[in-house]
């Protein structure tokens, strides 16, 4: 941790509509919320939701009457669940393949939750971000990380090569997207190529941390969560020890 928001994640706080478990998957909702009302800003802030999904975290935020949320995704079917909890200013669907459709200095904080996995162009995507925030605005960067990005890398393409399901599309191959309703993950970064490309933009790196150590393919390491002894273990490994995690959170700030 480099400049810390603090570690209080209250997994079993849940926001309206039941959305949010006692998972580790969604222990980066409470950290951006503490982080954003950490702030203590009297002036309008704007955010800007990369990735927004079906709404979870402007709906995990929504107390925070100060903050003003714009969502981009690139699902249709994803937008209409974000619009109707009500959240958000406006939602716009935008294929980031193109960049952001938004002028310079535009918004406060930028969240990137779980996008740069699926897409070629993140160098591209860390300017952009840099572009769209005001002076001092920050970044929110989650994303998985892999020790061996390059190999987890082939390996995903020799699978896809052999199957590849009906619903997906390859961002950096495949332009049919408005066909599909998910796509296939084509990018492997690592601790250290994530924290490069993030200060390759020109970002400060004010915290680095992370939640979890295991993704819960297996069953058995997502039953593990119903314990508490396991969430809390778990938790403080991964924030003092983020290498080991198989997510990171980096925060920056545009200087």
């Amino acid at each position: 941790m480099i400049a810390g928001f603090g570690r209080s994640l209250c997994l079993c706080a849940e926001p309206k509509g039941n959305m949010v478990s006692r998972r580790l998957k969604y222990a980066v909702l409470p950290y951006v919320r503490h982080a954003l009302q950490a702030e203590n800003s009297s002036e309008r802030r704007l955010v800007l939701d990369v990735g927004c999904g079906p709404g979870k975290l402007a709906d995990f935020c929504s107390s925070l009457t100060a903050y003003d949320w714009y969502g981009l995704d690139l699902w249709e079917h994803e937008l209409l669940q974000a619009k109707e909890i009500g959240s958000y200013k406006s939602v716009f669907q935008v294929n980031l393949l193109n960049g952001l459709p938004f002028r310079d200095n535009a918004f406060h904080v930028v969240v990137c939750k779980e996008v740069l996995m699926y897409l070629p162009n993140d160098r591209e995507l860390f300017r952009e971000f840099y572009r769209v925030l005001r002076p001092g605005g920050k970044v929110f960067i989650y994303n998985p990380i892999a020790w061996f990005p390059k190999t987890y890398a082939a390996l995903k393409r020799l699978g896809r090569s052999v199957y590849q399901a009906s619903d997906s599309v390859t961002l950096d191959t495949q332009s049919e997207w408005r066909t599909a309703t998910r796509p296939c993950r084509i990018a492997y970064l690592s601790f250290d190529s994530l924290m490069r490309e993030i200060r390759e933009a020109n970002f400060e790196i004010l915290d680095v941390t992370a939640f979890r150590l295991f993704r819960n393919r297996i069953r058995l390491m997502a039953r593990l969560e119903d314990y508490d002894w396991y969430l809390n273990f778990t938790q403080k490994l991964a924030a003092r020890r983020p290498r080991l995690a198989t997510d990171l959170m980096v925060v920056g700030r545009k200087v």
